[in-house]
């Protein structure tokens, strides 16, 4: 995953280039031992009941890890339509240098967990929150900037990903999001995993390849980002 940005050249004599900085950041999941759990909009079992699926004596490991897939397939697609994190997840935002003076993370941004600085001797420093930089919960996307006043560190940087951000997104399941555009959103949510679980796909005769998702899920997993213009 890339953003854009604004990158800077170092240039030598005669305007002769010596190096590059790359113009965008690299967004990852946090590599973590042991790896990143997540907790799902719903759990296994009301999925089997919604889907109407009988009570298995011996339970069918294969049923069950399908329908734990599909539960995650549908919140991936309802987090692309939304923009945001639908769970929570710990990312690692990579970059050469400084974007800019506001940099946008992941919404809704619950926390930057670790910020370092990796210069050209390979040494380390980690910036301190509320002394280095600050950050802003409340904006949707999230972001960090310097503190009043100041302006980013200037530092000699490493080649390349000289810039660490590791930051906390997504809702918790006793969110008031849950209350409000979360409920169409989980409704989506049951249509999709109900369409893929039981028709396999096509959604229907008059399916368009060309439009993945059938009008109606797309508005349920689209809940509250449409921009009014005017």
């Amino acid at each position: 995953m890339q953003f854009g940005g604004i990158g800077a050249g170092i240039y030598g004599p005669n305007g002769g280039l010596y190096g590059w900085l790359e113009s965008y950041g690299t967004l990852s999941l946090t590599e973590s031992s042991p790896p990143q759990s997540f907790v799902e909009p719903f759990t296994l079992d009301e999925v089997k009941s919604f889907l109407k699926l009988p009570q298995r004596s011996p339970t069918d490991p294969d049923e069950d890890a399908l329908v734990t897939e599909l539960i995650s397939a549908a919140r991936v697609q309802a987090e692309y339509m939304q923009g945001k994190d639908l769970i929570q997840k710990q990312w690692d935002l990579s970059m050469d240098f400084w974007l800019d003076y506001f940099i946008k993370l992941r919404a809704p941004l619950l926390s930057v967990d670790l910020f370092t600085l990796l210069d050209s001797t390979g040494a380390t420093t980690t910036l301190v929150e509320n002394t280095d930089y600050i950050v802003d919960t409340k904006k949707r996307p999230g972001l960090v900037a310097p503190p009043y006043n100041m302006m980013w560190n200037v530092f000699t940087p490493w080649p390349s990903s000289a810039i660490l951000i590791r930051f906390t997104s997504g809702y918790n399941s006793n969110s008031v999001f849950w209350q409000a555009d979360g409920r169409t959103i989980r409704t989506g949510m049951r249509l999709l995993i109900n369409e893929w679980f039981t028709g396999r796909l096509p959604f229907d005769r008059e399916f368009d390849p060309r439009k993945e998702l059938p009008y109606g899920v797309t508005a349920m997993l689209s809940q509250g980002t449409l921009k009014h213009v005017g």
